[in-house]
C-alpha cells in the first residue's frame, strides 16, 4: 500500500475506517497477534451505528427494524464509495477517448508532424493504471475506425497499447513518477517503445507510409539523404514520437492530480504521481511519523 494510504487511515476526523486496513498497518509495525485484533475491535467500535428506517408498515404493526451493526455500515459504505468510483472511472474513460480522438482529427486537419492520439490515454495511466489506460487505447482506436468508416489505423493499436503499458506500469510499479526528471525519462522511453512496434507495421502494412503526411515528407527526406527505408522510417517516427509523448506527458502531469482528487476525495499527496501532478496536502515524511500516528491515534 502507497504512504498516503497508511497516512489516511489515521488521519484525525476520519469517518470510515477499513478495519482490514488498520490490522494490515499495526501487524507490519510489530504488534502481536492480539493486540491486532484489539485494533479491529476498536475500529468496529468507533464506528456509528446508524438506525435504519422503519417502513409504515412497521410503523402501524409496531415491528422494529432489524438491528444495524457496524458491519452492515461499514458495508453498505464501501458499496457507495465503489459506485461512485466506478462512475467517475468510466466518465475519465469516455473523455480520455474523445480527447484522443480529437488531438487525432486536429493533426490531419493541419498536416502536424505530430500524432496526439495518446494524450488522454496518459492521462488514464498516470492517474488509473495500466490497464485502465489500456482499455483506453483500444476503446480509442475502435471508436474512431466506426466513426470514420475506415479500419486505416487499427493495425497502430499495438503501438498505443505498449504507450499505455509503459506509462502505467513506469509511473505505478517501476517508480519512475516520484520526480519530474525521471518522469520526463519515462517519455521518453514511451516514444521509444511505441516507435519500436510502430516502425515495424508502418513498413510492412503501409510500405513505409501512413496518413500522417508531414511524418511521410519526413521519410522521404531520410530516403533521399540515402537512408534505407526501415532505418528512414523508424528514424522519422522516433523524432515525431518523441515531441508527441512529451506533450502527452505535458498533458498527463496537468490533469492527473485532478482525476485523482475526483476519485479519491482525499487531498493526500500520493507518493506515485509526478511532483506537478501532485495535490495539496502534507506528505507523511517517513513510516517513523506513521508509527507515533498510530501510537497517539487513541480514538479508535
Amino acid at each position: 500500500m502507497s504512504r498516503s494510504t497508511v497516512y489516511d487511515a489515521f488521519r484525525p476526523g476520519r469517518t470510515r475506517l477499513d478495519a482490514d486496513l488498520v490490522v494490515d498497518i499495526v501487524r507490519s509495525l510489530g504488534v502481536t497477534e492480539a493486540d491486532a485484533e484489539s485494533w479491529r475491535a476498536r475500529c468496529v467500535a468507533a464506528k456509528p451505528a446508524v438506525p435504519r428506517a422503519t417502513t409504515r408498515s412497521q410503523v402501524l404493526t409496531g415491528a422494529e427494524a432489524p438491528p444495524v451493526t457496524a458491519a452492515s455500515v461499514l458495508r453498505a459504505d464501501a458499496t457507495r464509495r465503489g459506485g461512485r468510483r466506478v462512475g467517475i472511472v468510466l466518465g475519465v474513460m469516455i473523455a480520455a477517448v474523445l480527447v484522443n480522438a480529437a488531438g487525432g482529427r486536429v493533426v490531419l486537419w493541419l498536416d502536424l508532424p505530430l500524432y496526439l492520439d495518446m494524450a488522454g490515454t496518459a492521462v488514464v495511466a498516470v492517474a488509473l493504471g495500466p490497464w485502465y489506460a489500456v482499455a483506453t487505447a483500444i476503446i480509442t482506436q475502435l471508436g474512431v475506425a466506426v466513426v470514420n468508416q475506415s479500419t486505416l489505423g487499427l493495425p497502430f493499436t499495438p503501438v498505443a497499447v505498449v504507450g499505455a503499458l509503459l506509462w502505467g506500469y513506469g509511473v505505478h510499479r517501476w517508480g519512475w513518477g516520484r520526480s519530474l526528471s525521471r518522469f520526463l525519462l519515462l517519455s521518453v522511453v514511451v516514444a521509444v517503445g511505441c516507435t519500436i512496434v510502430a516502425a515495424p507495421i508502418m513498413d510492412v502494412v503501409y510500405g513505409g507510409f501512413s496518413a500522417h503526411v508531414a511524418g511521410n515528407s519526413l521519410t522521404a527526406r531520410f530516403r533521399d539523404a540515402g537512408m534505407v527505408l526501415p532505418i528512414a522510417i523508424a528514424t522519422a517516427n522516433l523524432i515525431t514520437s518523441l515531441l508527441d509523448k512529451l506533450i502527452a506527458s505535458f498533458v498527463a502531469l496537468s490533469l492527473a492530480g485532478t482525476v485523482r482528487l475526483w476519485i479519491t476525495r482525499d487531498r493526500t499527496p500520493s507518493p506515485d504521481l509526478p511532483p506537478v501532478a501532485l495535490f495539496a496536502g502534507a506528505r507523511p515524511s517517513s513510516a517513523r511519523h506513521i508509527g507515533v500516528a498510530v501510537r497517539r491515534a487513541s480514538v479508535l
